[in-house]
């Protein structure tokens, strides 16, 4: 049981990824503490960051034809929230982005 100087604890480690208004073309690569991400925004203005790593393989994702894909088997993924379009219920990894105040935060989950 959590006493009430600990029960606000995040349990998550939020990075700072930039302004909002910086990102014109999404989505866009990311790197934050050396790992590759795509940042992402659906038609609501919500964003998203996916793991430029395949869930499958651990394959290198790109973009290509409108989507991400991964070339060692040709799995492809929307470019909003990184759905699987082609293959088996899968997602591309996704760390929860917030805006506060224009800026854009990454919650990196605690382990």
């Amino acid at each position: 049981m959590l006493d009430s100087q600990n029960s606000c604890q995040s349990t998550y480690k939020e990075i700072e990824i930039g302004p909002a208004n910086s990102f014109k073309n999404l989505p866009c690569s990311v790197a934050i503490a050396n790992e590759d991400y795509f940042l992402t925004q659906d038609d609501a203005g919500r964003h998203y960051l996916l793991s430029a790593v395949c869930p499958h393989m651990w394959g290198a994702i790109a973009i290509e034809d409108n989507c991400f894909i991964c070339p060692d088997h040709g799995w492809k993924f929307n470019l909003t929230e990184g759905i699987c379009i082609n293959g088996p219920r899968s997602q591309m990894y996704s760390i929860n982005v917030v805006n506060k105040r224009g800026l854009l935060f990454a919650q990196f989950p605690y382990r």
